[in-house]
Formats: structure tokens, sequence, C-alpha cells
């Protein structure tokens, strides 16, 4: 049975929660499996995951129609190519507005692809009710909250239910002052970094190699789903 390619869409409505770093670990997760990627940046005026994959990433204004269309038709396209679109919270309600006003969702799992949105999740008032906003724009889509320790050292799981059993809550370790200084310079590599130092137990390795695990974890459980709705409706090809 084929399977559906995912479209990963890394999502706040607030600013400076972690966002573009969850964008960079999931690049760099599916580069280090040896797949081809192609992401996208909608914070055109700040584009900081261009700047670190300025050869893989499109920096897309989404303001207009022509960029809502350069970008939606991009994502649609029948290519091998698993995609990461780093939304920033300026692009946030006319990203989602847009992709529920042309049914998005529905037209891309008709081409065998599976929009999966990594939601950011913190304390405040704002993301709780922009999470269950979203929910409701978009009853269909996959939902996965992460908690960012870095941002809050404590998330009321309640306030994010997962949009799937098995999607539950992704945890991102708290990291030290320094080693966040480190790892936020341009030139620096995730996964180049766990080449590099293999089995060394440094707070760095141990910070990626426990991420890396959670998005294999993840990509099992919606595989898993996949393999469970096809058998539920008898066997058929997803």
């Amino acid at each position: 049975m084929a399977q559906p390619t995912p479209i990963y869409i890394a999502a706040s409505p607030r600013p400076r929660v972690g966002k573009t770093v969850l964008a960079r670990l999931l690049v760099e997760f599916l580069r280090s499996g040896g797949r081809p990627v192609g992401a996208y940046d909608l914070n055109p005026r700040e584009p900081v995951l261009a700047g670190y994959f300025p050869q893989l990433v499109s920096p897309i204004d989404i303001a207009d129609t022509h960029g809502q269309m350069v970008l939606f038709d991009q994502l649609i396209a029948r290519r091998p190519v698993t995609r990461v679109v780093d939304v920033g919270y300026g692009a946030y309600d006319q990203f989602f507005g847009v992709m529920a006003e042309i049914g998005f969702v529905r037209e891309a799992r008709r081409r065998m692809m599976e929009p999966v949105v990594l939601f950011a999740a913190d304390r405040a008032a704002a993301t709780v009710r922009a999470y269950a906003d979203l929910r409701r724009c978009l009853p269909d889509i996959t939902v996965v909250p992460v908690h960012n320790e870095f941002v809050s050292v404590t998330c009321d799981k309640d306030d994010f239910p997962p949009t799937r059993t098995a999607c539950r809550m992704i945890r991102i370790p708290r990291l030290s002052q320094l080693v966040r200084g480190v790892i936020d310079r341009p030139s620096f590599s995730f996964a180049a970094y766990l080449e590099a130092t293999p089995g060394t137990p440094t707070e760095i390795h141990g910070w990626v190699a426990g991420i890396f695990n959670e998005f294999r974890e993840l990509e099992l459980r919606l595989l898993m789903g996949t393999l469970g709705a096809s058998l539920s409706r008898g066997g058929g090809d997803w």
C-alpha cells in the first residue's frame, strides 16, 4: 500500500515560541534520513529558516493572492518530496484561512499527501484559543501539539487535545543558555553534530537525539493510523 507523503507545518499564532527551531529540527531530521525536502519560510521580512538553509528554503510572502497561489501550488505538486512550512505569527491567520477556503486538506489527501500541523503550544490564553479555533476551522487536519520547555516550563495537555489519539504531545526539553547560544549560530547543524559526535553524552547530543526519536515515533504513529484506516475500509489503497 502506497503511503502519503507528509507536509509538515510548524505554526504558532505568537512570536518567539520556538517555532523556527522546530522547523529547523524537522528539516534536518528528514535530510539525515536521506529524504528529499522542500521547505518554505512564510516570514518574508525575517526569513530566519531560509538563513539556515539558503539553498533549500524558499521565502514566500502570502500577503497577496499571487503569493498564496505560488505556495499552495508548490505544496500540492506531485513530487516525491517531504515539505516543511514555517508559518510565523504574521502569516498564521491568512495561511490557515486560505487552506480552509480552498479545501487544501482534502485535495492533498487525494494526491497522496498528508498535512500535519506541529503547533507550538504554550500557556498563553491566545495560544489556547488559536488551537481550538484551528481545530474548528480545519476539523479533518492532523494537529500535533509541541511543548517547548524553553518557552514555558509547564503546559496543560488538556488545553491542547490531539486530533488523533495516537498523536500525543511532542516535548522539546529545555537547554542551558550557553548551549542555546551554540545552536542558534547560522552555521550550526543538528544532524552534522550527531554525526561528528556519535554516542557522545553531551547536552546537545542527548537533546537532538531525543527530539529526532520523537519525530520517528510520530511518523510511525501516522503510518499505523493510515494502515488502520485502510483496513477499516476493506484494505484498498489509501
